[in-house]
């Protein structure tokens, strides 16, 4: 047979009241009821559970040592109990219970973390699914299901949204040999040196806004890992500015002598799973994303 609680989570939050507020009189205000149910609810709770759980300190309701042991481990399902209560509220309003997102890893984090902040200031009963995408198209949704992407330039997309560009530059460590020939580097001088790439999940090389593949590479799976491989002075590579801005000004890693050439823009585009069942939640966070 299964087990039915013999308490309840209102009786709980009464106790709760009862403390915090540190008698019934200031309770009951607070939950705006009469003094004696909130004086039944007590009593009723400490009748099923066969131990008390108050004691009177002259005018002060203060909890026995076994009430606070179980208001400790009754709290936690009180708060979950409010939160899934606002989240029915929300999605009878429309909302969605969850925004699904995916994020080029090149991304600036202080923006995207600002923009998540402000998301869940205005929807907090609204679940994020944050995972990075590594410099690659949005996937379909019916093999990588999302709500939102941010990414590179897809071709076949015709309702992306551009965003901004990210800047990559072509770095080296200072004592890389590119930077002791003290001459602006061709291509076919690149060309005789190793370069990190970044390979997606898949296995697939990044190919667009790097150098042309050689067998002189070496190949990482994340931004991180690309920018420690060409300060370790072993590589070069094509690094986003502003994840290497500190490097630059420290002059850990110099700019290599290649003129125009030595500077690329990635665009980022936004894009909608479906448009046009996007919810409430799904619009807002795109409208965060796109604001300045």
């Amino acid at each position: 047979m299964t087990p039915i609680p013999q308490t309840t989570l209102e009786q709980w939050s009464v106790l709760r009241t009862v403390v915090e507020s540190g008698s019934f009189a200031r309770a009951a205000e607070q939950l705006n009821r009469s003094q004696s149910s909130v004086s039944y609810a007590i009593n009723r709770l400490q009748e099923r559970l066969g131990v008390a759980l108050l004691q009177i300190d002259g005018r002060k309701a203060q909890l026995t040592e076994a009430g606070r042991t179980l208001l400790a481990e009754a709290t936690p399902l009180i708060e979950d109990m409010i939160l899934l209560e606002a989240r029915g509220r929300a999605l009878s309003a429309g909302h969605e219970a969850q925004v699904r997102l995916l994020i080029d890893s090149i991304f600036p984090r202080q923006r995207l973390f600002k923009v998540l902040t402000l998301f869940q200031q205005q929807y907090p009963t609204v679940e994020i699914e944050l995972r990075e995408l590594v410099r690659q198209p949005a996937p379909d949704p019916a093999t990588v299901p999302y709500d939102l992407a941010v990414s590179i330039w897809d071709i076949t997309s015709q309702h992306a949204i551009r965003m901004f560009d990210i800047e990559l530059v072509a770095v080296a460590h200072p004592s890389h040999a590119l930077h002791q020939r003290g001459i602006s580097l061709t291509q076919p001088t690149l060309s005789r040196y190793p370069v990190v790439s970044i390979q997606r999940y898949d296995g697939n090389p990044v190919v667009p806004y790097t150098q042309p593949l050689t067998s002189r590479q070496w190949r990482v799976s994340t931004v991180e890992a690309a920018i420690g491989a060409v300060s370790s002075g072993l590589c070069y590579g094509w690094l986003p500015r502003h994840l290497i801005k500190a490097d630059l000004t420290a002059g850990r890693l110099v700019p290599l002598p290649l003129g125009s050439e030595g500077s690329r823009q990635i665009p980022l585009y936004l894009s909608y799973a479906s448009r046009d069942r996007a919810g409430i939640a799904t619009r807002a966070m795109a409208d965060l994303l796109l604001a300045d």
